[in-house]
């Protein structure tokens, strides 16, 4: 900080100006007219004091510059040309500018005559030709040039603004670069603003550089500059730098930190662009989203630096919006990306002629044959339930009589229990649907089998539990000997009965009891 209260202090020093009646400042140059009457040298000189010389016409841009400066004065005014009584076949016939060569893109000569002679160049708004003079006459004025490092941009470009430049020439709106240590009033708050290094600064800045642009006096305690007023007088607490006269105002007592508004005998407080009200209705919050503070005030974000689209960027005002190519349509799932867009069939497809094999892609919806793309008939899949209407790029589901569309292809009852609404879907793009989406029905046929496997499944049940009861039925009890011995008595099975009946010994089987 301590390097700008030093750089702000010499502004008083350099700043004087006198006799400038216009200047203008492009390419990091800044050029002034004055209109003061000198001769050739002693119009160098006063250039030179502040470290500048005579203007030089190198180019079409600052010959256009220099015509526009020249607009509504009258006289002779000197450029930076001087003879040097030399050879030359550059088109300054022998001339050297001031600053001490021959360099140029642009000549104007009003006679192509050459006189070795100590002669000099002057221009006038009705004759812009380059015209030879001696170079001690005294004409009506003469035209300065200076480098423009530091300068800044315009304070702002929503509202109205005046600049009183270091170089001693006012301007307003139209200046796009700032010369360093001008100073800017932004209107209608009166603000005062000064440019430093490329930066702005608000007053009341240091109390020793043109009294930190306080109206009437600066006070410096510690660090902190305030401006004050005589008695009678009070700071307006907009700008913070001039003096109102007290009365009954019921803005002048009201402590608005930004701007205060008179709706009948009240006041309302209200902010500057970018800014907020705090809860107390009084103060201002800092910059609203898509702003940052730059000197001061608060100046709206250029999003689209960063390139967040994919195709076109558009600034606004605290935000930005994306636009498409032409062919394209924004995504709906994603606003910064584009996707091909076809408004009939078929269109061109979009192909990639350096791959070997030419790949062309489309839109959804469209097939790729050769470089065109076709509308695919998505009808002819049963996408819908009821009717499917084919439309360019997509297609449309409607239902019959009594019936509303659901999930955007199925058919209900209208009176069905949670059928949902009752809007007709009118139109519907696939964007990529897979075979496994498509609804899935089992016909007649289909469910007659599965009924059939059913009833074998339990014939063959029976026959096992059938089978089960025979074998347990093969067993039998056998008479018990009264000898205190127990006899089994297996008896013959009978295998078939066509077959000839066998029988078979009985076993006896002795057991102790």
């Amino acid at each position: 900080m301590k390097h700008i209260t030093v750089m702000l202090a010499l502004v008083v020093l350099r700043v004087c100006g006198e006799n400038i009646s216009d200047g203008y400042c492009v390419d990091g140059k800044c050029f002034v007219v004055h209109e003061h009457s000198a001769s050739f040298d002693d119009a160098q000189s006063v250039c030179q004091e502040k470290r500048g010389h005579l203007m030089t016409v190198r180019t079409e841009k600052t010959a256009n510059v220099l015509g526009g400066l020249l607009n509504g004065t009258s006289g002779d005014f000197w450029l930076g040309l001087k003879h040097q009584c030399s050879d030359s076949n550059d088109g300054l016939k022998g001339y050297k500018w001031v600053t001490g060569d021959n360099t140029t893109h642009f000549i104007n000569w009003k006679s192509h005559l050459t006189v070795c002679s100590p002669r000099c160049v002057s221009v006038s708004h009705k004759v812009l030709k380059w015209t030879e003079r001696a170079c001690n006459d005294r004409i009506q004025g003469y035209l300065c040039e200076y480098d423009n490092p530091g300068y800044c941009p315009p304070l702002s470009i929503n509202a109205s603004v005046s600049y009183q430049t270091d170089f001693g020439f006012s301007a307003q709106e139209d200046l796009k670069e700032i010369p360093q240590y001008s100073n800017a009033t932004l209107q209608p708050l009166r603000t005062r603003h000064m440019c430093v290094d490329g930066e702005w600064y608000q007053a009341p800045w240091s109390c020793e550089a043109a009294g930190g642009g306080c109206e009437y006096k600066c006070i410096q305690e510690g660090q902190i500059n305030t401006c004050i007023c005589l008695p009678g007088f009070t700071i307006d607490i907009n700008n913070r730098v001039t003096c109102n006269k007290q009365d009954d105002d019921p803005c002048a007592h009201a402590g608005c930190e930004h701007t205060c508004a008179r709706p009948g005998e009240t006041f309302k407080c209200t902010c500057h662009p970018g800014f907020h009200l705090g809860p107390d209705e009084k103060s201002c919050k800092s910059c609203n989203p898509g702003f940052h503070m730059e000197g001061g005030v608060c100046v709206d974000d250029n999003e689209c630096a960063f390139r967040p689209c994919e195709h076109i960027c558009v600034n606004t005002e605290g935000s930005y919006h994306c636009e498409c190519f032409k062919g394209h349509i924004k995504s709906v799932e994603n606003m910064h990306k584009c996707n091909m867009h076809c408004t009939e069939s078929p269109c061109p497809a979009k192909c990639d002629s350096n791959s070997y094999s030419t790949q062309c892609d489309c839109p959804d919806g469209f097939l790729a044959e050769g470089q065109f793309c076709i509308d695919i008939d998505e009808c002819d899949s049963p996408f819908c339930d009821h009717t499917c209407e084919n439309t360019v790029g997509g297609f449309q589901c409607s239902c019959n009589e009594g019936f509303v569309i659901k999930d955007r292809t199925k058919c209900i009852r209208e009176n069905f229990e949670g059928s949902g609404s009752s809007t007709t879907f009118e139109h519907f793009i696939p964007t990529s649907r897979p075979p496994t989406d498509m609804t899935v029905s089992i016909s007649a046929a289909s469910l007659l089998g599965i009924m059939v496997c059913i009833v074998l499944c339990i014939l063959l049940l029976a026959c096992l539990a059938h089978s089960i009861m025979r074998r347990l039925s093969k067993m039998h009890h056998y008479d018990m000997d009264e000898g205190h011995h127990e006899i089994l008595d297996f008896q013959e099975v009978i295998i078939n009965k066509h077959c000839v009946q066998q029988t078979f010994p009985n076993i006896y089987l002795k057991r102790d009891i």
